[in-house]
């Protein structure tokens, strides 16, 4: 009997103390150490206006693992939800103002994840509160930010046009142009692309801020790397030191972005077939 009752206690005590979401981040404050299925339980048994209202004294904690943590769960807990997750964007939009750099790069990271319907007005203020000094933590990840939901034209405009603003940090401010339908900056963006040799680099760093504008233009740029037959590329297996066409791996870009494209990748975005050859000529055709 005794057995049968420690039994039960070990199986309720998950979902009594993650009603305590106050005591497990405590806990956690002075431990450092996560129960995921604490924090499993905490997500399933609170919807998330209900979490969020239980996390609001955490945002703010002094300690940065507990602000790091709170924000975490917010995450987790909206990701998994079909309830109003607005809630969650703008409360990790206010922690891109947290004063440790680790959270608000974990912030942008998480924002990432959400669709364009998930941020509202009020997600478009805090966005552009941070568009206008290029000194602060992640300002790229701010400017491509506002580029996907199509805030802040004037501020990044000046921005472009300031001389003290470093050229690396306007390419990040032209691409957010162009992706909210900026034509000069399109046209600039693509004259950029087109100046630089076609090569790893390129593809592995180059052409998928190009896709991010979702402008036809760039995505034609890259069919015209696809259908080349020119061997400027190397294979990602390091024991093949021969060249390749870079269309192998500009499949690979295209596959996340362009609607219907007939290749599968698997979670690491690599591209899952046996013949490559054979679903480089189907892609060539279906474009």
């Amino acid at each position: 009997m005794r057995l049968i009752i420690s039994i039960i206690l070990l199986v309720a005590a998950p979902r009594i103390y993650a009603n305590d979401v106050a005591s497990y981040l405590q806990e956690y404050g002075r431990t450092g150490v996560s129960n995921y299925s604490t924090e499993q339980a905490i997500i399933r048994d609170s919807d998330l206006e209900n979490l969020l209202n239980k996390l609001s004294p955490f945002y703010g904690d002094t300690l940065t693992r507990i602000r790091q943590k709170a924000y975490y769960l917010t995450y987790k807990k909206a990701i998994q939800s079909n309830e109003n997750r607005t809630l969650a964007v703008n409360r990790l939009l206010n922690g891109g103002g947290d004063a440790d750099g680790g959270i608000v790069g974990q912030n942008l990271g998480y924002l990432k994840n959400f669709n364009l319907d998930d941020f509202d007005a009020e997600s478009a203020r805090l966005i552009n509160l941070k568009l206008s000094s290029t000194r602060i933590q992640h300002y790229k990840d701010f400017v491509l930010l506002a580029g996907f939901i199509g805030t802040g034209k004037d501020i990044l405009y000046q921005k472009v046009l300031d001389r003290d603003v470093p050229g690396k940090t306007k390419w990040y401010i032209s691409l957010a142009l162009a992706r909210m339908g900026n034509s000069e900056q399109i046209a600039y963006c693509m004259d950029k692309v087109r100046s630089l040799p076609i090569n790893d680099n390129l593809l592995d760093y180059v052409v998928p801020d190009l896709l991010y504008m979702r402008q036809k233009v760039g995505v034609d740029f890259c069919v015209t790397i696809l259908n080349s037959n020119e061997k400027l590329c190397h294979s990602s297996n390091p024991d093949n030191s021969e060249s390749i066409v870079c269309g192998y791996k500009i499949l690979e870009i295209l596959a996340p972005v362009v609607i219907g494209i007939p290749v599968a990748v698997d979670a690491t975005g690599f591209v899952r077939v046996d013949n490559y050859e054979e679903l480089l000529n189907k892609a060539r055709q279906w474009f």
